[in-house]
């Protein structure tokens, strides 16, 4: 799915383990700063069952996760963690490679995600969550709109220690204003 000239995303499939594999490799230390699953994906095999994990999600309509790629190379990941049905509500979450970091990429694939979330799904609400010192991640939905609803005390536990999390949301209503304004517009 074209972003812009730079930036694509397509929906995770098993012909991406190996490269998604090798990107987590060889920016482990970066990301170990702030995501848990670093010591469950060791092998190509490891991200090949969650990319495997991925796609019966996206088949029982709980939300699609996609790979994210910049001039054609696979750079992270953005998609739906998980959709609640009932609720409507869908909760984002996204990574990058260290050298991919500041170019906007996950700021347009998540404002392309929005889209998917309120449109396609009709949710009525999309969260994103990141540990409240993870500075570079809560500037993305501070940038989309999003409204900080509170501070989630250790609610995840980062290989040493509780990290607690900053909890942002938008709502469909505050989503469709943002659409109608071009001032807002990041295309």
């Amino acid at each position: 799915m074209y972003i812009n000239e730079n930036i694509s995303i397509e929906l995770l499939h098993s012909k991406y383990s190996e490269e998604l594999f090798a990107l987590t490799e060889s920016n482990r230390a970066y990301l170990r700063k702030w995501l848990p699953w670093l010591d469950f994906n060791n092998t190509v095999q490891d991200t090949e069952k969650f990319i495997e994990s991925t796609i019966t999600q996206y088949q029982n309509g709980l939300g699609p996760q996609y790979a994210v790629f910049y001039d054609d190379k696979i750079c992270g990941v953005n998609g739906f963690h998980r959709i609640d049905k009932i609720n409507k509500i869908g909760i984002l979450g996204y990574w990058l490679g260290e050298s991919y970091t500041g170019k906007r990429i996950i700021s347009l694939t998540t404002r392309k995600l929005l889209n998917i979330g309120f449109i396609e799904y009709k949710l009525n609400k999309v969260e994103i969550r990141c540990a409240s010192e993870n500075y570079k991640s809560r500037a993305i939905p501070e940038r989309l709109g999003f409204k900080y609803e509170a501070t989630l005390r250790q609610c995840e536990f980062l290989y040493d220690k509780y990290v607690d999390h900053a909890a942002y949301s938008l709502l469909s209503i505050e989503y469709d204003l943002l659409e109608s304004d071009p001032v807002n517009s990041l295309k």
